[in-house]
């Protein structure tokens, strides 16, 4: 008896997970069908929704920093990409997201390091390369930037790849 409840348990540990992150997953559907609709306070409800279903949720936790950021909710954002990144080590654009909200905070140098941290983990999104590129921009840094959007072209897809071009080149010489 006490075996094949023990097997029961283990069966549903390894489940578990499945299990509840469907439910998060949906809610996070939901609130990518809501930013389309531009119903920012439905999608936030159903970002929160997910990561109350799932509080490791990697994808509900990005989408829902990336409304506080835009919203200018400095704290709020880095924490949800601080949950994004700790669950999704890869995410890269979490990192380079974390590092625009660190900005909103006056935190050069932590926004630096994320920059650095989302082009290491993701190195073939053109979008990581973009967003440091802009931020090197801002603070004098034409050289950097050049290169980051010499990096980006070469890992986005053509039409993107052109488009970045045009801008290096309105960089000038």
């Amino acid at each position: 008896m006490m075996k094949r409840l023990s097997s029961a348990a283990l069966v549903f540990v390894v489940l578990a997970p499945g299990v509840f992150a469907a439910p998060a997953d949906d809610e996070v559907a939901k609130g990518k069908a809501a930013i389309a609709e531009m119903d920012i306070p439905g999608a936030m409800a159903a970002f929160t929704a997910a990561l109350n279903a799932d509080s490791r949720h990697a994808a509900a936790a990005f989408e829902r920093g990336q409304i506080f950021l835009k919203m200018g909710d400095g704290k709020a954002a880095i924490g949800d990409f601080t949950t994004a990144v700790l669950n999704d080590p890869a995410m890269g654009r979490a990192f380079a997201q974390r590092a625009m909200a660190k900005l909103l905070l006056k935190d050069g140098k932590g926004a630096i390091a994320d920059f650095d941290q989302a082009i290491t983990v993701s190195p073939q999104d053109y979008e990581v390369h973009v967003r440091r590129a802009t931020f090197r921009l801002a603070i004098g840094n034409v050289e950097g930037a050049k290169q980051d959007l010499a990096n980006a072209r070469a890992v986005a897809d053509e039409a993107t790849a052109k488009r970045i071009g045009e801008m290096i080149e309105g960089l000038g010489p």
